[in-house]
């Protein structure tokens, strides 16, 4: 039989067990108050989707039709960070101008309290018969749905207990990768561009692109110093990764092709990284983001501490402390 192991995690100094988890959560412009997408229809509904039904027993997640949820002012901040490209660029097609809105946004936070709570009832209608939805009525959740952006935006629920065996929800809001200010389209556009202007040959160009998709020389150059992932020990080149300590988008020509400003990696592990959700010490130790659950960090097999002998660290300390200073998620 399978042993019970506990989860636990620490917020803002106080210990809780983590009982269960909705994870990753998509926004829909539905649900959105503000930058709803030019086309659509909706004009945003106070009701947030949480899943189907028949993949989750939603009766026993929230135990009750009345629960307290919160949400952490640091993540709001974090958010906002990530978003502020996005607000100012409009990748997306929103219905008016949101720009302006950000520093708003963002002024607001100021007020905020470490943790904000707020109540979460169930908002089932006769005609959800698949879908689960919940609601609160707390001026914290509205400015949930007027910051969030569509398509773009998750959410993920922490089902939690204290000490005094109370259950509280951890709601937290997070922006697709994909988005963030060192890989938004706007930003490997611009530099895709800054390159083809550039006075140097075409050869020399094409290593640069191709170092974005760790391709070509710099992949090479990687897998000939380690040929297999330095984690997990798969040497399987059909799989591996060869993914960016530094971002390659504000990396320099010489950084962008540098194979130490590279690791190799296999795709959980490259994604992993390439989020900020694990780095790495100068010591080899993994440094394990508190944005992956104590759930999922077992299922992963990932702890922070651990250590990582195949991990290159000579020519890597500068890429290494920048990841851990600006791509880390604290």
């Amino acid at each position: 039989m399978e042993s019970y192991q506990k989860n636990f995690t620490e917020i803002n100094g106080e210990k809780f067990e983590v009982i269960d988890e909705i994870d990753n959560i998509p926004m829909a412009d539905s649900f959105v108050k503000v930058n709803k997408i030019e086309g659509t229809t909706g004009h945003g509904e106070a009701r947030l989707y949480v899943g189907a039904k028949n993949k989750t027993d939603f009766n026993k997640f929230f135990a009750t039709s009345s629960e307290k949820g919160f949400f952490l002012k640091n993540d709001f901040l974090n958010y906002l960070d990530d978003a502020k490209f996005e607000y100012e660029q409009q990748e997306q097609k929103y219905r008016q101008d949101i720009s302006k809105n950000w520093e708003e946004y963002r002024k607001q936070l100021t007020s905020f309290s470490d943790r904000e709570f707020f109540d979460i009832h169930s908002a089932i209608g006769p005609q959800d018969n698949a879908r689960y939805y919940i609601r609160s009525e707390d001026s914290i959740f509205d400015y949930f749905r007027k910051i969030v952006l569509p398509f773009i935006s998750y959410v993920s629920i922490i089902k939690l207990k204290n000490s005094r065996a109370e259950i509280f929800f951890l709601f937290r809001l997070s922006l697709s990768y994909a988005f963030n200010p060192y890989y938004h389209p706007a930003i490997e556009r611009a530099v895709e561009k800054e390159i083809e202007e550039k006075n140097i040959s075409l050869t020399q160009k094409e290593q640069l692109v191709k170092a974005r998709i760790g391709q070509g020389g710099y992949r090479q150059r990687l897998l000939e110093e380690s040929s297999e992932c330095i984690i997990t020990k798969v040497n399987d080149e059909r799989i591996l990764m060869a993914s960016h300590i530094k971002p390659w988008s504000i990396s320099n020509d010489e950084e962008k092709i540098d194979y130490n400003n590279g690791l190799i990696l296999t795709p959980t592990y490259d994604k992993l990284f390439d989020r900020g959700f694990i780095s790495f010490n100068d010591n080899r130790t993994m440094k394990v983001s508190n944005w992956i659950s104590p759930i999922n960090q077992n299922k992963l097999r990932i702890k922070d501490g651990i250590k990582v002998f195949n991990l290159p660290i000579e020519g890597r300390e500068k890429y290494l402390e920048y990841h851990r200073n600006n791509i880390f998620k604290k």
